[in-house]
Protein backbone atom coordinates (compact mmCIF):
# COMPACT_ATOMS: atom_id res chain seq x y z
CA UNK A 1 0.00 0.00 0.00
CA UNK A 2 1.36 3.41 -0.94
CA UNK A 3 1.97 6.19 1.54
CA UNK A 4 -0.85 8.26 0.04
CA UNK A 5 -3.44 5.49 0.26
CA UNK A 6 -2.22 4.73 3.77
CA UNK A 7 -2.86 8.32 4.83
CA UNK A 8 -6.31 8.31 3.18
CA UNK A 9 -7.20 5.12 5.03
CA UNK A 10 -5.96 6.69 8.27
CA UNK A 11 -8.05 9.86 7.77
CA UNK A 12 -11.16 7.86 6.87
CA UNK A 13 -10.60 5.68 9.95
CA UNK A 14 -10.29 8.76 12.19
CA UNK A 15 -13.48 10.31 10.78
CA UNK A 16 -15.23 6.96 11.15
CA UNK A 17 -14.17 6.74 14.78
CA UNK A 18 -15.46 10.28 15.51
CA UNK A 19 -18.79 9.36 13.89
CA UNK A 20 -18.98 6.23 16.06
CA UNK A 21 -18.40 8.29 19.22
CA UNK A 22 -21.17 10.68 18.13
CA UNK A 23 -23.50 7.74 17.46
CA UNK A 24 -22.81 6.15 20.83
CA UNK A 25 -23.42 9.47 22.60
CA UNK A 26 -26.70 10.02 20.76
CA UNK A 27 -27.79 6.45 21.50
CA UNK A 28 -27.00 6.74 25.23
CA UNK A 29 -28.92 10.02 25.49
CA UNK A 30 -31.86 8.56 23.56
CA UNK A 31 -31.98 5.35 25.60
CA UNK A 32 -31.83 7.18 28.92
CA UNK A 33 -34.48 9.60 27.70
CA UNK A 34 -36.70 6.78 26.49
CA UNK A 35 -36.32 5.02 29.83
CA UNK A 36 -37.30 8.16 31.74
CA UNK A 37 -40.19 9.08 29.44
CA UNK A 38 -41.46 5.50 29.40
CA UNK A 39 -41.38 5.37 33.20
CA UNK A 40 -43.22 8.71 33.38
CA UNK A 41 -45.84 7.46 30.92
CA UNK A 42 -46.47 4.24 32.86
CA UNK A 43 -46.44 6.04 36.23
CA UNK A 44 -48.83 8.75 35.10
CA UNK A 45 -51.16 6.36 33.30
CA UNK A 46 -51.48 3.62 35.93
CA UNK A 47 -50.69 5.38 39.21
CA UNK A 48 -51.96 8.91 38.62
CA UNK A 49 -54.67 7.81 36.16
CA UNK A 50 -53.78 10.84 34.01
CA UNK A 51 -51.54 9.93 31.08
CA UNK A 52 -49.00 12.44 29.82
CA UNK A 53 -49.79 12.95 26.15
CA UNK A 54 -46.45 14.30 25.03
CA UNK A 55 -44.43 11.42 26.48
CA UNK A 56 -45.82 8.89 24.00
CA UNK A 57 -45.02 11.18 21.08
CA UNK A 58 -41.52 11.82 22.40
CA UNK A 59 -40.98 8.08 22.87
CA UNK A 60 -42.07 7.39 19.29
CA UNK A 61 -39.67 9.88 17.73
CA UNK A 62 -36.85 8.94 20.09
CA UNK A 63 -37.31 5.33 18.99
CA UNK A 64 -37.16 6.44 15.35
CA UNK A 65 -33.87 8.24 15.97
CA UNK A 66 -32.47 5.30 17.95
CA UNK A 67 -33.40 2.88 15.15
CA UNK A 68 -31.68 4.89 12.44
CA UNK A 69 -28.59 5.75 14.48
CA UNK A 70 -28.38 2.19 15.83
CA UNK A 71 -28.53 0.80 12.28
CA UNK A 72 -25.61 3.06 11.37
CA UNK A 73 -23.56 1.98 14.39
CA UNK A 74 -24.29 -1.65 13.46
CA UNK A 75 -22.71 -1.02 10.05
CA UNK A 76 -19.49 0.00 11.80
CA UNK A 77 -19.45 -3.09 14.01
CA UNK A 78 -20.66 -5.50 11.28
CA UNK A 79 -23.58 -6.41 13.55
CA UNK A 80 -26.21 -6.74 10.84
CA UNK A 81 -27.11 -10.30 9.99
CA UNK A 82 -25.73 -11.84 6.84
CA UNK A 83 -26.45 -15.05 5.02
CA UNK A 84 -23.26 -16.70 3.84
CA UNK A 85 -24.81 -19.91 2.58
CA UNK A 86 -23.80 -19.07 -0.98
CA UNK A 87 -20.72 -16.89 -0.45
CA UNK A 88 -18.85 -19.42 1.69
CA UNK A 89 -18.39 -21.47 -1.50
CA UNK A 90 -16.91 -18.55 -3.48
CA UNK A 91 -13.25 -18.35 -4.40
CA UNK A 92 -11.34 -15.55 -2.63
CA UNK A 93 -11.39 -13.40 -5.78
CA UNK A 94 -15.14 -13.79 -6.34
CA UNK A 95 -15.80 -13.27 -2.63
CA UNK A 96 -13.84 -10.01 -2.69
CA UNK A 97 -15.85 -8.84 -5.72
CA UNK A 98 -19.11 -9.76 -4.01
CA UNK A 99 -18.10 -7.86 -0.86
CA UNK A 100 -17.14 -4.78 -2.86
CA UNK A 101 -20.48 -5.00 -4.68
CA UNK A 102 -22.42 -5.28 -1.40
CA UNK A 103 -20.58 -2.33 0.17
CA UNK A 104 -21.13 -0.30 -3.01
CA UNK A 105 -24.86 -1.02 -2.76
CA UNK A 106 -24.82 0.08 0.88
CA UNK A 107 -23.06 3.31 -0.15
CA UNK A 108 -25.70 3.94 -2.83
CA UNK A 109 -28.53 3.19 -0.41
CA UNK A 110 -27.03 5.51 2.21
CA UNK A 111 -26.85 8.31 -0.35
CA UNK A 112 -30.50 7.59 -1.19
CA UNK A 113 -31.29 8.00 2.53
CA UNK A 114 -29.42 11.30 2.61
CA UNK A 115 -31.13 12.71 -0.48
CA UNK A 116 -34.67 11.49 0.23
CA UNK A 117 -34.35 12.15 3.96
CA UNK A 118 -33.26 15.71 3.25
CA UNK A 119 -36.24 16.17 0.92
CA UNK A 120 -38.62 14.82 3.58
CA UNK A 121 -37.01 16.96 6.26
CA UNK A 122 -37.38 20.11 4.18
CA UNK A 123 -40.94 19.21 3.15
CA UNK A 124 -41.96 18.80 6.79
CA UNK A 125 -40.43 21.92 8.33
CA UNK A 126 -43.82 23.63 8.60
CA UNK A 127 -45.73 20.59 9.90
CA UNK A 128 -45.91 20.32 13.69
CA UNK A 129 -46.10 17.23 15.87
CA UNK A 130 -49.57 16.34 17.15
CA UNK A 131 -49.04 17.31 20.78
CA UNK A 132 -45.59 18.84 21.09
CA UNK A 133 -45.07 22.29 19.55
CA UNK A 134 -42.04 21.01 17.64
CA UNK A 135 -41.49 20.84 13.90
CA UNK A 136 -41.70 17.38 12.33
CA UNK A 137 -38.42 18.30 10.68
CA UNK A 138 -36.64 17.04 13.81
CA UNK A 139 -38.24 13.61 13.48
CA UNK A 140 -37.36 13.29 9.79
CA UNK A 141 -33.82 14.61 10.30
CA UNK A 142 -32.82 11.20 11.65
CA UNK A 143 -32.95 9.77 8.13
CA UNK A 144 -30.36 11.97 6.36
CA UNK A 145 -28.07 12.03 9.39
CA UNK A 146 -28.09 8.24 9.67
CA UNK A 147 -27.62 8.01 5.90
CA UNK A 148 -24.53 10.20 6.14
CA UNK A 149 -23.15 8.12 9.01
CA UNK A 150 -23.82 4.88 7.12
CA UNK A 151 -22.08 6.33 4.06
CA UNK A 152 -18.99 7.20 6.12
CA UNK A 153 -18.89 3.72 7.68
CA UNK A 154 -19.44 1.96 4.37
CA UNK A 155 -16.67 3.92 2.65
CA UNK A 156 -14.21 2.61 5.23
CA UNK A 157 -15.57 -0.93 4.91
CA UNK A 158 -15.28 -0.76 1.12
CA UNK A 159 -11.69 0.47 1.40
CA UNK A 160 -10.89 -2.38 3.80
CA UNK A 161 -12.16 -4.94 1.28
CA UNK A 162 -10.45 -3.37 -1.74
CA UNK A 163 -7.10 -2.87 0.02
CA UNK A 164 -7.24 -6.21 1.90
CA UNK A 165 -7.07 -4.50 5.28
CA UNK A 166 -8.16 -6.48 8.29
CA UNK A 167 -10.66 -4.43 10.32
CA UNK A 168 -9.29 -3.40 13.70
CA UNK A 169 -10.79 -5.29 16.61
CA UNK A 170 -13.42 -3.27 18.43
CA UNK A 171 -12.59 -1.92 21.84
CA UNK A 172 -14.88 -2.97 24.64
CA UNK A 173 -16.19 0.13 26.38
CA UNK A 174 -16.61 -1.46 29.80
Amino acid sequence: MSERSDSVVHVVGQVNHVVLVIEKTILVVLMVGMLIFGFLQVFSRFILKAPIGWSEELLTYSFTWASFIGASAAIYTNSHFSVDLLTKHFSPKVLKGARVFVWALICIFSLFLVVMGTRLTIANTIQRMNILPISMMWAYLSMPIAGLFIFIHSIEKTMEVILNIEPEPLEDDE
